[in-house]
C-alpha cells in the first residue's frame, strides 16, 4: 500500500490565511488521534486547524470556508478584547467576569496599590475589586484565575453530584484543576477531575464534560460502547462533542495568562 503523503503544514496554513482577515494568525497541525477536521480559535494564537493524517489540503480549505461566518464572529469579538498578540502586557484588563454555565457575573473595578501581586475582594453580590499591581497583566490574570477557580469549584461540585444522581453514574472523588489541554478526566477508580474553565462554557457543553467523565466509570475508553453510553444521556452527543473540540473561544482572553500562573 502506498504511504500517505504528509502535507506541508506551513504552506497549507498560508493558503488558508489568504481567504481570512490579514491580522488572523493561522496554523495547521496533523494529529493521529483526530477523528475529523477540527477548527479552534485560540486566544493569543489565532485559528488552529487540526487534521487527521492523510487529509488533503483542499479538504482543509473547504472546512475553513464552511465555518467562515463563525471565524469572522469570533475573530471580531477577540479583536475587541485585545487581538492575538499573545503577550501578557497587551491583554486588556477585563471589565467583568462571567461564568456562563452557571449564569454568574461580576463587575470588576481596579485599585492600584504599591505591593507585589493582586488580590480580589468582593464588593457586594455582583462586584469585585482587584487591588495591588493592577498594571501587571500577569498578576491580574493570576488573581482572577484564582478567584474563578474557587467559585467554579463551589458551583461544579454540586452540579456534578446532581448529574451523577440524574444519570445513576456514581463517582468516588472530585478534583478541580487548572489545565491547559483537557476539560476533564476520570480514573479507573472513579476519581473525576474537572478543569475549572468549563464554567466559562455554555451549560450544555459543561454538562457534556461532566457526563463524559462519569461515563468513563462504565467504559474507560473512547470505544463505540463508550459513545453509546454517552448517547443514552445526551442524544446527539457526537455533534455536541465536536462543538466542545473548538470551544476555547468561549474562554476569556486573559485566561491564557492566568493558566500559566495558576497551577493544577
Amino acid at each position: 500500500m502506498r504511504a500517505r503523503k504528509a502535507i506541508d503544514v506551513k504552506e497549507t496554513a498560508r493558503l488558508i490565511a489568504l481567504g481570512l482577515p490579514p491580522a488572523l494568525p493561522v496554523s495547521v497541525r496533523v494529529s493521529a488521534r483526530a477523528r475529523g477536521i477540527v477548527l479552534r480559535m485560540l486566544p493569543g494564537s489565532g485559528l488552529e486547524v487540526v487534521s487527521p493524517a492523510g487529509v488533503a489540503p483542499a479538504f482543509l480549505l473547504q472546512a475553513v470556508e464552511s465555518r467562515r461566518d463563525w471565524i469572522a464572529r469570533v475573530f471580531g469579538r477577540l479583536c475587541a478584547e485585545g487581538g492575538f498578540s499573545g503577550r501578557a502586557a497587551e491583554v486588556p484588563r477585563p471589565g467583568r467576569l462571567v461564568l456562563t454555565a452557571f449564569s454568574r457575573e461580576w463587575e470588576l473595578r481596579y485599585l492600584a496599590k504599591d505591593r507585589p501581586g493582586c488580590a480580589v475582594t468582593a464588593r457586594g453580590p455582583g462586584a469585585l475589586v482587584v487591588s495591588g499591581a493592577v498594571e501587571d497583566a500577569s498578576a491580574v490574570a493570576s488573581a482572577l484565575g484564582g478567584f474563578c477557580r474557587l467559585r467554579a469549584g463551589e458551583l461544579l461540585r454540586p452540579a456534578l453530584a446532581a448529574v451523577s444522581r440524574d444519570t445513576g453514574l456514581p463517582y468516588s472523588a472530585l478534583t478541580i484543576r487548572a489545565q491547559r489541554t483537557r476539560w476533564g478526566s476520570c480514573t479507573a477508580k472513579g476519581r473525576v477531575s474537572l478543569n475549572y474553565t468549563i464554567a466559562f462554557l455554555p451549560w450544555e457543553l459543561c454538562r457534556l464534560v461532566m457526563i463524559h467523565e462519569l461515563c468513563h466509570t462504565v467504559e474507560l475508553n473512547h470505544s463505540p460502547r463508550f459513545w453509546n453510553v454517552v448517547e443514552r444521556f445526551v442524544p446527539g452527543c457526537r455533534e455536541l462533542d465536536a462543538r466542545l473540540n473548538s470551544a476555547r473561544h468561549y474562554l476569556p482572553l486573559w485566561l491564557d495568562v492566568g493558566l500559566r500562573a495558576v497551577r493544577p
